[in-house]
C-alpha cells in the first residue's frame, strides 16, 4: 500500500505523484508514479515506448545514480525511487558555473553514455530497423524532418498567422534544401550510443544520501551521434559565457575513451547541432506560448502576454542565423502578434486542437519545483 506525500510534481509530458509505501514496501523508500497528460504536444522523436524500459535495461547494464524502477501492485504499476535532493539548478542556476566536482561527474556520465551501443537496447527500441538512421548525416536530417512534418506542419494550420507575423519561414529553414539540411550533409561521421536527449540543471538532483548528481528524466533517450548530446546539454545548461571550448575539450575526451571515434570532427559540426537546437526551441516555444496564452483568462491575458513576449523574442533572438531573420520582432512585436492571435481565438470560439496538440498545457502556476517538475514559461528546454 502507498499513500500520498506531497503535492503533484510538474511536468510537460506526466504528472508525477509522489508516494510512501507502507507495510512491505516501506523499506523502499518514497516513491513517484507517473500519469500521463492526454493530448500533450510531442516536440522531439521518441525511440522507446516508455522511460521505465530505458530505466531497467541502464540498470542490467550496470548504470549508477539512475533512479530504480519497481513493480508495485497486483497490475505490477512501475514507479520510480524518489530521488531525495534537489535539483541541480536550485543552488546553482543557469548563467552560475558548476563546481568542479559536479563537471567531474557530468563527463563521467556522458562517458557511460557513450559506451552503451545501440546494440544493448535492442529489446526496448521501437523504431523498425529499416526506418532507423545509419549515419549522422541522416541522424540530424530526421531531427531537422521530424520537426517540420512532426511540429510546424502539424500546428501550420491553426498559428500560420503568428508564423507570419514572427517571421518564421519553417519551410525554408527546415526544408530538405534548406539551410539546416545542407549543414547536415557536411557533418562528419560518427559511431552511435546512446544519449540522454535532455541532460540540464532541473534532470540532475543533488542526493542527499552521497551529494552525487543522479540523472532523472530519460524520456528523450535516444541512439544517435554524441554530438547531439553535447549540442542539447550546452544548450540547455546555460552555462557562463567562454565555458563551451573547455567543456567541449573535456566531454571529447570523456567520450573518444569510452567510444573511438565519438568526438570526431566536433569543432565544426558542434556549431550545426547548436543551430538545429535553437530553430528547434523557436518551434516549440511559438506552440507551447500559443497553447498558454489560448488557455489564459481575459483578466490575466495581459501579465501572460507580457511573459510570452520575453520567452519567444529570446529564442527568435538566439536562432536568428538559422532563421534567416535580418531584424528579430522585438517584445512588443511579438506580444501585438499574440495579442492577435488570442483575439482571433476568442472570436472565433476554442478552435480544433491540431493533432498532438495540449488541450492544457501545463502552467508553473500552482506546482511547485521538484526533482521531476519542469517549469514553463521561460526560454524552452526543447
Amino acid at each position: 500500500m502507498t499513500r500520498p506525500t506531497m503535492p503533484l510534481l510538474g511536468g510537460h509530458h506526466r504528472v508525477w505523484h509522489v508516494l510512501s509505501p507502507q507495510g512491505q514496501l516501506a523499506g523502499l523508500g518514497r516513491l513517484k508514479a507517473g500519469r500521463p497528460r492526454p493530448g500533450v504536444a510531442h516536440f522531439d522523436p521518441r525511440c522507446f515506448t516508455a522511460e521505465e524500459d530505458v530505466l531497467i535495461e541502464l540498470s542490467l547494464l550496470g548504470m549508477e545514480h539512475i533512479p530504480p524502477v519497481h513493480h508495485v501492485g497486483e497490475d505490477g504499476l512501475r514507479v520510480h525511487g524518489y530521488i531525495e535532493g534537489e535539483t541541480l539548478s536550485r543552488p546553482h542556476p543557469p548563467g552560475t558555473p558548476l563546481p568542479e566536482p559536479y563537471l567531474a561527474q557530468l563527463m563521467d556520465q556522458f562517458g557511460r553514455l557513450a559506451a552503451i551501443p545501440p546494440s544493448a537496447l535492442e529489446l526496448v527500441h521501437r523504431c523498425p530497423p529499416g526506418r532507423r538512421p545509419r549515419t549522422s548525416r541522416d541522424f540530424l536530417r530526421r531531427l531537422i524532418s521530424f520537426t517540420r512534418t512532426r511540429v510546424y506542419a502539424v500546428h501550420r494550420p491553426e498559428l500560420h498567422r503568428l508564423f507570419a507575423a514572427l517571421r518564421i519561414d519553417g519551410d525554408a529553414v527546415l526544408g530538405p534544401y534548406g539551410v539546416l539540411a545542407r549543414e547536415a550533409d557536411q557533418l562528419t561521421e560518427r559511431p552511435f550510443s546512446l544519449l540522454h536527449g535532455d541532460l540540464h540543471r532541473d534532470n540532475l538532483i543533488i542526493a542527499e544520501s552521497d551529494g552525487a548528481l543522479w540523472t532523472i528524466d530519460w524520456e528523450l533517450a535516444l541512439l544517435g551521434d554524441p554530438v547531439y548530446d553535447l549540442a542539447t546539454h550546452l544548450h540547455l545548461m546555460g552555462y557562463p559565457a567562454g565555458w563551451q571550448r573547455g567543456l567541449t575539450h573535456r566531454w571529447s575526451a570523456a567520450v573518444s575513451a569510452a567510444l573511438p571515434g565519438a568526438a570526431a570532427g566536433v569543432s565544426k559540426d558542434l556549431p550545426r547541432y547548436l543551430a538545429y537546437k535553437r530553430v528547434q526551441s523557436v518551434f516549440t516555444d511559438v506552440v507551447r506560448q500559443a497553447q498558454i496564452v489560448r488557455h489564459t483568462s481575459a483578466a490575466d491575458l495581459p501579465e501572460q502576454l507580457e511573459r510570452t513576449a520575453g520567452t519567444v523574442n529570446t529564442v527568435l533572438r538566439r536562432a536568428a542565423k538559422p532563421l534567416g531573420l535580418g531584424r528579430v520582432p522585438s517584445p512588443s512585436a511579438v506580444e501585438a502578434a499574440y495579442a492577435g492571435y488570442a483575439a482571433l481565438v476568442r472570436s472565433s470560439g476554442p478552435p480544433t486542437a491540431a493533432a498532438g496538440a495540449s488541450p492544457a498545457p501545463p502552467s508553473a502556476a500552482g506546482v511547485p519545483a521538484g526533482p521531476a517538475a519542469t517549469t514553463l514559461g521561460g526560454p524552452s528546454t526543447a
